[in-house]
């Protein structure tokens, strides 16, 4: 069964791919698919969530396991995660500049055989050269002085040589 799907890079300008691929394919060469037809090498640690109709980060989707309970990408068809039209992930890629993904499932077909994993069916606009992201807020005019903190109430006097 092939999936379609619109992906929409989070920018201020219109940036999507809408792809079609085999329901089959894991969710690690989604990403894999995400990344090239967006223009990144795939090279950048990335994740994915669930999310719901208001696009909220949900339940996370590790490409490694950290702790015991954690959801990993690994050999999981991304069937499991687009069961029905309308279902949503967040993809978020390279988590030094943060670009951020929505992926919805906006229809299937069982008709179509395709000769690639992959097929880009519409494709609008450019990927910005730098990332929109402040997630860091570097560029905020509002961040505090360090005139205005008073340090030495912050201060913990420790003494080197004691032990706890």
């Amino acid at each position: 069964m092939q999936l379609k799907f619109r992906i929409i890079l989070n920018v201020e300008e219109d940036v999507l791919r809408d792809i079609i691929t085999d329901s089959n394919i894991t969710l690690i060469e989604f990403s894999k698919i995400i990344s090239s037809e967006f223009g990144f090498d795939s090279s950048e640690i990335s994740t994915f969530h669930h999310s719901n109709e208001n696009w909220e980060q949900l339940d996370e989707i590790k490409i490694f396991k950290i702790d015991e309970e954690d959801k990993i990408m690994d050999n999981t068809p991304i069937s499991n995660f687009f069961i029905s039209k309308g279902d949503k992930l967040i993809f978020i890629y390279d988590f030094l500049n943060y670009w951020t993904f929505f992926i919805e499932l906006y229809d299937f077909d069982e008709s179509i055989e395709m000769d690639k994993k992959h097929e880009c069916l519409n494709s609008i606009g450019d990927v910005p050269k730098i990332s929109p992201s402040d997630i860091f807020n570097t560029n905020n005019d509002e961040l505090i002085d360090d005139d205005q903190i008073d340090y030495d109430d912050n201060l913990v006097d420790y003494d080197d040589n004691q032990i706890d």
